[in-house]
């Protein structure tokens, strides 16, 4: 009787237990965490008072360049559905937005979309109507600058924006863990070839390099507009940065512009987990007893209303 009515049920359960892993490593997934922002102040000249046909912003000025904002942020938000990378310029010659998002490289491109969409209501809550703004979250990060555009340039040609320039790799943001490992022999020899490693990691990984060196775990990324040899340069900067502003911090990140390297100490293991150093096999291994506990329960009740459904044909049939 029992195996009869798990029969039907038996593709249904294999569908649920073969896609515990993928639900299991997204819900671990911190993509949507705020790590900074720098969002520069709007132009004073623009700041008047408010107008009856524009009620909602102080001028004509500030309705247009709100109305470009949100179609450059829409357009970067329907991109990412199939892109973990894309640039762009929208508007027109006197209220035009330039920039770009880009997502982790090894998270799915359900997360990449999810964590842009994010960002756009971020940016907009972060940063209002800014001229320019950089926004970084966990898993994704935007970029972007009001501009006026030449009305003989072609909109399209991005290369003549200067947002969309070789940059020069200066420091925007660092993040150093308070813990140290100055009790640890070799730690910042250790650090110093890690990130070496990472440095032509991503010049072989085409822009992105995430693995594990000894007792260290690194990640390092850089905007994908960046050319392989520039890259290779401004991970080997942010290399010399982690060492001058973070020493001995068993944790850091650093941003630069054109790229982003962290690395974090394991001193008993190496992570195994490709998505977050933090993560832990405890937890994962706790979210799947959860999980695999949630699914059989269900099983049992959809069995066990089964089995009364047949217990009243029959006593119907009698």
């Amino acid at each position: 009787m029992v195996v009869h009515l798990i029969s039907p049920l038996a593709p249904i359960l294999a569908l649920i237990i073969l896609s515990l892993p993928s639900i299991i490593n997204t819900s671990q997934l911190d993509y949507d965490t705020l790590v900074f922002k720098q969002c520069d102040s709007l132009d004073a000249n623009i700041l008047q008072r408010p107008t009856t046909k524009y009620p909602h912003y102080s001028n004509q000025n500030l309705f247009l360049r709100a109305q470009a904002l949100s179609s450059f942020l829409r357009k970067l938000e329907s991109e990412s559905y199939r892109s973990k990378f894309y640039k762009t310029l929208v508007g027109n010659e006197q209220h035009a937005v330039s920039g770009w998002f880009q997502c982790r490289e090894d998270y799915p491109s359900e997360i990449c979309h999810r964590c842009v969409s994010d960002l756009r209501d971020i940016s907009y809550r972060v940063c209002g109507n800014a001229t320019s703004a950089r926004v970084h979250l966990r898993g994704c990060h935007l970029i972007y600058k009001f501009e006026r555009v030449e009305t003989h340039s072609a909109p399209s040609n991005h290369h003549n924006h200067k947002l969309f320039e070789t940059p020069e790799h200066g420091l925007i943001h660092k993040v150093c863990d308070g813990a140290t490992a100055e009790t640890f022999a070799g730690f910042e020899e250790m650090k110093t070839e890690a990130l070496t490693v990472a440095e032509t990691g991503v010049v072989d990984g085409h822009g992105f390099y995430e693995d594990s060196y000894k007792l260290l775990h690194v990640v390092a990324q850089c905007d994908g507009h960046v050319e392989a040899c520039d890259c290779g340069e401004c991970v080997s900067a942010a290399a010399a940065a982690a060492a001058e502003e973070c020493p001995w911090s068993i944790a850091g990140q650093i941003y630069l512009e054109g790229c982003y390297v962290g690395y974090t100490y394991h001193p008993h293991e190496s992570p195994d987990d490709s998505y977050h150093e933090e993560d832990s096999k405890v937890n994962t291994e706790k979210s799947l007893a959860i999980v695999v506990g949630g699914v059989a329960a269900l099983v049992l009740v959809a069995i066990f209303f089964m089995f009364l459904k047949s217990l009243r044909k029959k006593g119907d049939d009698c």
